[in-house]
């Protein structure tokens, strides 16, 4: 049975990059992930102009004319200010370029007016209140690698620097199915043993999130017929996964029918909840996971296995984040199995806090609802008593 790491690290081996590119507009491209260099096409700033409201100056003129310049002129933003005068001082705005001629800006704040006569302390600064041209990139600058995940904050950036067309890889096609004769759709009415199907949803939605071409395959029985039909059909999907029928019941078919038609990598991973996870190939294009037919378990193994080989094909770099946290409460457990226990993130006084919820049985739905993040046990850990640091893994970014 394969550590963590080691199922990680086999997955990510056997990960074919997507190839296949297009251009998409900057308003399209959140989340998308780059496939080329991108440069910048100007400078930022694109020239030198004032960081705050003041006056324009040329310092060797205050100095010859004893602090007090006669005022000429004023500069806002959009303006071409031309040359400031010999002698003389500008008015000019938060943002507007600086006049030519001139070295510094004066804020209004530290000025005194006398008519059209400016009044400047003596302590001004030579460059004072300046931004000055490409000093946050220059033209042709490399602004980001292929494989970036493009954030909101990216995107500004590049609209900043004047690109307005992305090449991004295509977005990989995913088939979603579940397995199991007992499950339902919601709202349908559940007969002696039958429950309400959940895993499906949740791994469109969390695919979705990431940017992919997500396909709802619906549910498929336990029926060997059935599930060879649906791995025979996966050629045209980059990634398949299903959930349930990946453990060792039975009636737990799918590992069995995917050893018939693909290339099984792994099947088992040292952790819990998620043990009964299986991976491998179909055919040259498809990657094939079988999740664990326990939602929380599903979730789980989403996580650790399936996001980072997306993240891989798009030619990104894989980054599972752990934090160092206080635990606020005990847990005991045997060691054995690497465990992610749901967790309650807080940041109090600057510190994060770690609370592992009650109910962790990998069936249990109910502590999602304040799990914002995981504590990671070590195989050989027996756990952690209150105020012990702990490692915590985020799921988002809300420690409340």
């Amino acid at each position: 049975m394969l550590t963590l790491e080691e199922a990680r690290a086999a997955i990510l081996a056997e990960v074919t990059p997507a190839a296949a590119t297009e251009m998409t507009s900057l308003a399209q491209a959140h989340g998308r992930f780059v496939a080329r260099e991108l440069r910048a096409r100007v400078d930022n700033p694109a020239f030198d102009n004032s960081a705050m409201d003041g006056y324009a100056l040329r310092v060797a003129d205050l100095l010859a004319a004893g602090f007090v310049l006669p005022r000429r002129g004023e500069c806002r933003c959009g303006d071409a200010p031309g040359r400031l005068a010999a002698g003389t001082t500008m008015r000019i705005f938060t943002g507007a370029p600086l006049p030519e001629g001139a070295d510094t800006v004066v804020i209004q704040e530290d000025i005194k007016l006398e008519g059209d006569t400016v009044v400047f302390p003596k302590t001004v600064q030579p460059g004072s209140h300046l931004r000055r041209r490409g000093e946050d990139f220059h033209q042709d600058d490399v602004l980001y690698q292929p494989g970036r995940r493009l954030s909101a904050y990216d995107l500004a950036l590049l609209s900043a620097a004047g690109v307005a067309q992305i090449p991004v890889y295509v977005s990989a096609r995913v088939l979603v199915v579940a397995t199991g004769d007992e499950l339902v759709a919601p709202g349908a009415p559940l007969r002696p043993g039958q429950i309400y199907e959940s895993n499906r949803l949740a791994t469109i939605l969390l695919l979705r999130e990431l940017g992919m071409d997500a396909v709802d395959g619906g549910t498929v029985r336990d029926e060997p017929a059935a599930l060879r039909a649906l791995l025979k059909s996966s050629a045209d999907f980059d990634f398949v996964i299903t959930s349930g029928g990946a453990s060792v019941g039975d009636h737990d078919l799918v590992k069995q029918v995917f050893a018939e038609i693909g290339q099984i990598k792994f099947w088992k991973v040292k952790i819990k909840p998620g043990k009964p996870i299986a991976f491998g190939r179909v055919g040259t294009r498809t990657h094939f996971f079988a999740l664990p037919g326990n939602p929380v378990s599903s979730l789980v193994t989403f996580k650790l296995f399936v996001e980072p080989a997306l993240i891989a094909w798009h030619h990104g770099i894989p980054h599972l984040p752990h934090l160092a946290a206080t635990a606020t409460n005990e847990f005991r457990r045997h060691p054995g199995r690497t465990e992610f226990l749901r967790a309650h993130l807080v940041s109090e006084n600057g510190k994060l806090m770690a609370t592992a919820l009650r109910g962790q049985g990998s069936h249990m739905l109910g502590p999602l609802r304040e799990t914002n993040g995981f504590i990671r046990v070590e195989a050989d850990s027996a756990g952690f008593k209150p105020g012990e640091t702990v490692m915590a893994v985020p799921l988002n970014t809300e420690f409340s």
